[in-house]
């Protein structure tokens, strides 16, 4: 939200007025938007590889009950932020028609045009996650491109998972049918999404290797954790300065903060950080609902607020910003109240339902 919210508002750094060091520090750190998504991936990857390895060996699995738990966490945002991307891009399109900045590319946001995309396929498509394979991002939502890999994650990682045991357990039907299936979706996603999905099975990699080799020594793990730390801070440093296609690839990132995180695992932290806690609790219980919505809202703001150019950075023109950042954070808590803090019982809604059909049949 950070980088976007700096990219529609404020003048890129090589056209800031009066550069100083300050402002180097808020430019670099607002900026690792694509990084961030890459570290979302791992641990998507960890949490989601954990849950399903962990009903498998416990013999809990139920794909009707993995269907239910992923479908509720994606639709009960995902759905009202289509609409609500809508509402904004349709209202800043005729209220503020006069900017162009509904009918032209976004500068720095690529060459995709808002009104073109504002279509009832579109919005479908994006609906069932079909955006950047189909169908583009719905109207000025760019950021839903990585919903689509995230949600074929959910649907290739099980499947896979099914083939191999399949094929252990020499079930040739079960393994080859499961295969094809892996394989047709792996095909219809394509090559770049499978890229990401590399990332994201990084986060299973800390699974197994959480359980299998332990970081018992306190010495040890210091000395992991700090090496790790530096190698996670060059990648990232690489990939916001380009100085190195290697280290500053997505990969590099994505590998370089699973093998952080593992160190991270081992950390017993003291109960004493309720604070802490407390605050961590109330910022991801609206995570999901702040990537789904802030875009569109941000534009809206920047076509009411600042058509003409951007802002240079001083003192008056970041206050706003910020600002802006917390009526945006504000904005996604509010709607979350109403949709994603309802997951849990929309979950046990559908369990219901589809409890009593079962009865029925």
């Amino acid at each position: 939200m950070c980088d976007h919210l700096r990219g529609l508002f404020f003048v890129d750094f090589l056209h800031v007025n009066r550069p100083s060091p300050l402002l180097r520090i808020i430019y670099f750190f607002s900026g690792f938007g694509n990084e961030a998504v890459l570290v979302f991936f791992v641990l998507s990857g960890f949490l989601i590889s954990s849950a399903i390895l962990g009903r498998q060996a416990s013999g809990t699995w139920s794909w009707r009950d993995y269907a239910i738990d992923r479908a509720s966490r994606l639709y009960v945002v995902l759905i009202p932020g289509l609409f609500f991307g809508l509402l904004w891009d349709r209202l800043g399109g005729s209220v503020f028609a006069s900017t162009g900045i509904y009918s032209h590319p976004l500068e720095n946001f690529g060459s995709a045009i808002v009104e073109t995309r504002m279509g009832i396929g579109t919005f479908l498509g994006n609906a069932f996650f079909v955006q950047t394979i189909v169908v583009p991002t719905f109207g000025s939502n760019g950021p839903l491109w990585s919903l689509a890999n995230e949600f074929w994650y959910y649907v290739l990682f099980p499947v896979a998972l099914a083939a191999g045991i399949a094929w252990k357990a020499r079930s040739v039907r079960s393994s080859v049918l499961l295969t094809i299936l892996a394989a047709c979706v792996s095909a219809f996603v394509g090559w770049q999404i499978l890229v990401g999905f590399l990332i994201w099975l990084a986060g299973t990699v800390l699974v197994v290797a959480n359980s299998k080799w332990p970081l018992l020594a306190k010495g040890w793990l210091v000395i992991y954790i700090a090496f790790s730390l530096l190698a996670l801070a060059v990648c990232l440093a690489a990939a916001r300065t380009g100085k190195s296609a290697v280290f500053g690839s997505d990969m590099a990132v994505g590998f370089g903060f699973g093998l952080f995180l593992f160190g991270v695992l081992h950390v017993n932290f003291p109960a004493r950080g309720m604070a802490y806690a407390r605050a961590a609790q109330v910022l991801a219980g609206f995570s999901y609902s702040l990537y789904v919505l802030h875009f569109p809202f941000l534009l809206f703001l920047r076509a009411w607020l600042v058509p003409p150019q951007r802002w240079q950075p001083d003192a008056a023109h970041l206050a706003s910003g910020v600002s802006i950042g917390v009526a945006t954070l504000g904005f996604a808590w509010l709607v979350s109240l109403f949709t994603e803090n309802k997951t849990r019982a929309a979950r046990q809604w559908i369990r219901n339902a589809l409890h009593v059909r079962d009865g029925q049949t």
